[in-house]
């Protein structure tokens, strides 16, 4: 069951799209802080925040705590949804935490289950598991009021097992996307990273739609070398640019991609994709 009733107070707005997309970039600004660096009334969460930084570890014990559950944000082996699987850590936080506290823990579990993060049917584009949704979903619900709008930013919309969010997709042109990558020192050639994501999202089509930038396969090849990519036909191919498009082509969303609205983080967009000074939250 959604909760959106349990943060009502909150609006929640969620950033999906490739990395390097600008997601960050938008996020920012708009105004929006990272939630682990203090109050922000516009927080922006993401599930990169969700490893082992001990800064971020620190902050959400804090969350924790002042959410009422304080022997469980003592444990530190590693994020409380975990616990249990440290039994002997689980006992010693059964044995010293009040009534009060194990009702509280009780409640987060069964509002924000893990298991949800392990939906991989509802972890849209990628279909992975991915417990760091459960993260974003735990720090979401326990920021104070002052937070009022939280921006999720993942690759994927996992969070939709969580909350009724605002989806709003990210898109970038094709060249900037391969600036973003040459300038971030991405491998390009890894299965997984930003220019696979990119094909996950968007494909090719014959006439304009998310903007008016016409590329062919020549010009996709030269861009694709130029960054470094060992088999530049191999994203053609997952681009869906076949005979007809190879000489004249131009860049759509897949057909399941529901997001109602879509940016365009770098150009001044002619397309459906509205640009950055057009979006407001």
């Amino acid at each position: 069951m959604l909760i959106k009733e349990a943060i009502a107070n909150k609006k929640l707005i969620l950033f999906s799209g490739p990395s390097a997309s600008g997601k960050s970039y938008l996020a920012e600004k708009l105004g929006a802080k990272h939630w682990y660096q203090g109050d922000t009334s516009v927080a922006l969460i993401g599930t990169d925040n969700f490893l082992n930084d001990k800064k971020i570890f620190s902050k959400f014990s804090k969350l924790l705590k002042e959410f009422g559950c304080p022997e469980l944000a003592k444990f530190k082996k590693d994020w409380h949804w975990t616990i249990e699987e440290y039994k002997d850590d689980y006992k010693k936080w059964q044995e010293f935490s009040s009534d009060e506290e194990k009702k509280k823990y009780e409640e987060l579990k069964s509002k924000l289950p893990f298991e949800k993060s392990q939906d991989k049917s509802e972890n849209f584009p990628h279909h992975e598991k991915d417990g760091r949704i459960c993260g974003m979903a735990c720090a979401a619900y326990l920021l104070p009021e002052s937070a009022k709008t939280i921006i999720f930013d993942d690759i994927s919309t996992g969070i939709e097992s969580y909350f009724k969010v605002r989806d709003v997709l990210l898109f970038t042109s094709l060249d900037w996307m391969m600036k973003n990558i040459k300038s971030r020192g991405i491998d390009v050639n890894e299965e997984g990273t930003s220019l696979y994501q990119y094909c996950d999202w968007f494909m090719a089509t014959d006439k304009p739609d998310l903007d008016n930038k016409m590329y062919t396969s020549e010009t996709l090849i030269e861009m694709l070398t130029a960054v470094g990519h060992d088999n530049p036909k191999e994203i053609i191919k997952k681009l869906g640019v076949d005979a007809k498009l190879e000489n004249e082509f131009y860049l759509t969303t897949r057909p399941k991609v529901k997001a109602k609205t879509i940016v365009n983080t770098r150009d001044k967009s002619t397309g459906r994709a509205i640009g950055i000074d057009n979006l407001s939250i």
